[in-house]
């Protein structure tokens, strides 16, 4: 057995808990559920963290985020966190804190000891309908830690969308403005380059 289907036959045996009942807690849930894996979702969050292997909180920010795990921090150690919040202002016109902040970077300050990974930060929830979306740009996924990415990854392969490697967490206020400022794939490397300049 190679290393390839060995990555395949570890992610086969991951859980994914999505907690949340809102419209994207649903895409997300449903969307994996087609792809083949087992989900995890309900109201007792504490069931769906011990659960599962990857974490995905799809509440309304970091801190309602941090509200809803921080009873189950113990419970995260070593597991894939998976962000999906932006830190929007009401109305979703503009971000709240300054530029050099990042939503990722505030939950992986929250919780040291879980895997973090961004993802689904550049997109709506509105193109997880369950089928490919030609509008839909490319979701660029983020983290610092290269072993959880590349697992998360590999678990959204049998999903409808098209991934990218977005870069560590030092990245993560560009991945989150993309999804106001309609940035295609290039933009946030462009950006970066340009800032680097």
């Amino acid at each position: 057995m190679n290393q390839e289907q060995e990555q395949e036959q570890r992610n086969a045996a991951m859980t994914i808990g999505v907690l949340g009942t809102g419209d994207i807690a649903v895409a997300l849930a449903t969307m994996f559920a087609r792809a083949g894996h087992e989900v995890r979702t309900g109201g007792r969050h504490e069931e769906v963290v011990a659960a599962s292997s990857v974490v995905i909180p799809a509440v309304l920010g970091v801190p309602g985020a941090v509200q809803q795990l921080r009873p189950w921090r113990g419970e995260l150690r070593g597991k894939i966190l998976v962000d999906i919040t932006n830190p929007f202002t009401g109305g979703h016109v503009d971000f709240v804190g300054p530029w050099a902040t990042g939503g990722t970077t505030d939950l992986a300050a929250a919780f040291p000891e879980a895997r973090l990974v961004g993802a689904f930060k550049n997109v709506w929830w509105e193109g997880f309908d369950g089928t490919p979306d030609p509008s839909v740009p490319e979701i660029h996924v983020i983290s610092d830690d290269l072993a959880a990415k590349r697992t998360f990854l590999g678990l959204c392969a049998a999903t409808p969308f098209t991934y990218v490697d977005g870069g560590g967490l030092d990245l993560a206020r560009r991945v989150e403005r993309m999804a106001l400022r309609g940035v295609g794939s290039a933009g946030v490397f462009a950006e970066a380059h340009a800032a680097a300049v």
